[in-house]
């Protein structure tokens, strides 16, 4: 096997998950941080543990994110490169809200090398890992490279979705991530924003009075996406992730555990898998603490 992935880190993925992707492609696989700085100190993506950077940024702390440099990309590529990869997709969140695929399209340019798929998601968090099981499925099914490169292009526009709640947008704003939701900020003290990730970018979906009504709206637009890809594919494998950003649903508070109820209670398909997972420190130091998503995809 010559095919490596390289994917940045607000995928999130465990370490127990790193273990067996690399297992999976005989070494050939890289994770690439982004970076939390809070104050003047600053830690790679993961640095911080989930309940400290909300601590922080509840306490009105100064918390801004960097993208990797193009040097970490290029230095990932080359012990790839060493370890026998011939070719190497590489995946990141959308350029719309971040340099980072900006870095690696520059990393790929100093490796003439290898053959370097770059893949724009278009998404984050756990649509990200989909992205990255997509890839490893395909490479081993022995498919080459470029129709890997192809697969996950598509699932990542037809069939993840990502949409969430924050518990306020002015975290969204400083971070200048709010795209087309920006309309929203004048209104913020009335209303509470259902938002999602279209082509990349944050977009507003719907606009509800209280946090209840917009944990139902987020479990309606799982119940619609869920029949929508069970209807295009009869037999395809779902699941719906529900992310926060505290490192256990305990300390996360009572809306995830009502958002866990929601799900459980929900009209979805048989055999859909609903499952918990922590949002990545950088996604954090964007949509804030107290906030809620979800994501809802395919499985490969």
């Amino acid at each position: 096997m010559s095919t490596a992935v390289v994917v940045d880190s607000t995928a999130q993925l465990s370490a127990a998950r790193r273990a067996e992707l690399e297992a999976a492609l005989g070494g050939l696989f890289r994770v690439v941080d982004l970076s939390v700085e809070v104050g003047e100190e600053m830690r790679a993506d993961g640095g911080w543990s989930p309940d400290e950077l909300c601590e922080h940024m509840r306490s009105g702390a100064r918390v801004q994110t960097s993208m990797p440099s193009a040097q970490a990309f290029s230095a990932a590529l080359g012990e790839l490169a060493e370890r026998g990869a011939a070719e190497v997709l590489v995946l990141t969140l959308p350029a719309v809200l971040s340099g980072t695929h900006g870095s690696a399209v520059a990393a790929a340019a100093e490796h003439p090398e290898l053959t370097v798929h770059l893949i724009d998601s278009r998404t984050t968090s756990a649509g990200l890992a989909g992205a990255v099981a997509v890839a490893v499925a395909g490479i081993a099914s022995d498919l080459p490279p470029t129709a890997v490169a192809g697969e996950v292009a598509d699932w990542c526009e037809a069939e993840t979705r990502t949409f969430f709640v924050p518990e306020d947008l002015e975290y969204l704003r400083r971070g200048g991530r709010i795209g087309r939701a920006a309309s929203l900020l004048g209104r913020a003290l009335a209303i509470t924003p259902v938002l999602g990730l279209r082509e990349g970018a944050v977009v507003p979906l719907a606009r509800v009075r209280t946090m209840a009504k917009a944990e139902d709206r987020l479990v309606a637009l799982v119940a619609e996406s869920c029949a929508e890809y069970r209807e295009r594919a009869a037999d395809a494998a779902l699941e719906v992730v529900l992310l926060h950003p505290e490192s256990t649903p305990e300390t996360a508070g009572a809306g995830v555990r009502r958002m866990q109820e929601k799900l459980a209670a929900a009209d979805l398909p048989a055999g859909t898998v609903v499952r918990t997972e922590v949002l990545s420190t950088v996604i954090t130091a964007h949509v804030g603490p107290g906030a809620l998503g979800v994501a809802v995809q395919t499985r490969p």
